[in-house]
């Protein structure tokens, strides 16, 4: 099977049009790609997008000859370019966690009202590298650079969401398990089975595990390799954050961190040949 950039044959003339209608038309069709099928029809694209088959068939020659689409000899269906391939990979390659999730967690913090952070794994702790204040009354307030074990913080417990129970021992086999409060978990196999409970529901929890009259919960974020390589938490006083409000903040914490993810290329590995 052979492509090339050249344009299907164009069937009568059509009206003219601005530029920026013309951009948002060839935007429109390279959109029209995002679908699980790897070709498509000039006819098929134009019908949907509601484009007479003359402008369409110009717009797939011009983005042809620029490399974002290219033409398969043998039935003259279309298909993504290399030109889509070399921007993709850039954008991957710029990604920056701390960059993208900024305006995420400022949003997040703004929503819910609570304490928003995002933290990362170093060694046996989780470190806050972005802390953005509630704004409701009594916030409290980790401050930026803050080290919290990961066996007694709901960004912790995310951090290591994707260890087995044999990867969790190996790891936390040394750590101290010091006690913060009376609720922090103070040896491994409680430690490893709460962590079953974290894996299943996709979020963990900190009860008082850290500071007296705090509850945390976090997300895990994933890089495009589906690495665990953040997490984000929002937290709050326990008389604010009962049960049915943990359950709201865990959902909201979820669908920020599965947002950074995307933007950080999650779930796009197959595309990359990752």
């Amino acid at each position: 099977m052979s492509y090339a950039t050249d344009a299907v044959p164009d069937d009568g003339p059509a009206p003219r049009e601005s530029g920026t209608q013309a951009l948002d038309r060839a935007l429109s069709v390279l959109l029209a790609f995002r679908g699980t099928e790897a070709e498509r029809k000039v006819s098929d694209v134009s019908r949907e997008l509601g484009l007479h088959k003359s402008t369409a068939s110009r717009l797939f020659r011009a983005l042809a000859d620029a490399g974002f689409l290219q033409r398969n000899e043998e039935n003259g269906n279309y298909r993504l370019g290399v030109t889509v391939f070399e921007l993709g990979a850039r954008y991957l390659a710029g990604l920056d966690l701390h960059t993208l999730a900024r305006p995420l967690v400022h949003r997040l913090a703004e929503e819910e009202g609570e304490s928003v952070n995002l933290s990362v794994r170093e060694g046996l702790d989780a470190i806050s590298i972005h802390v953005v204040q509630g704004t409701r009354n009594l916030q409290l307030v980790s401050r930026l650079g803050r080290r919290i074990p990961l066996w007694c913080s709901a960004a912790g417990k995310a951090l290591l969401i994707d260890s087995d129970d044999a990867a969790l021992r190996v790891m936390l086999a040394t750590a101290p398990f010091t006690a913060l409060t009376g609720n922090t978990i103070t040896d491994l196999d409680t430690f490893v089975a709460r962590m079953v409970t974290v894996r299943q529901q996709g979020w963990a929890l900190n009860d008082q595990e850290s500071e007296e009259g705090l509850r945390v919960v976090a997300a895990p974020v994933r890089d495009r390799h589906g690495r665990v390589t953040g997490a984000i938490s929002i937290s709050g006083p326990i008389f604010r954050l009962g049960e049915a409000r943990v359950a709201e903040l865990a959902a909201a914490a979820r669908r920020t961190a599965h947002e950074l993810s995307r933007q950080l290329g999650y779930g796009l590995g197959d595309v990359w040949g990752d």
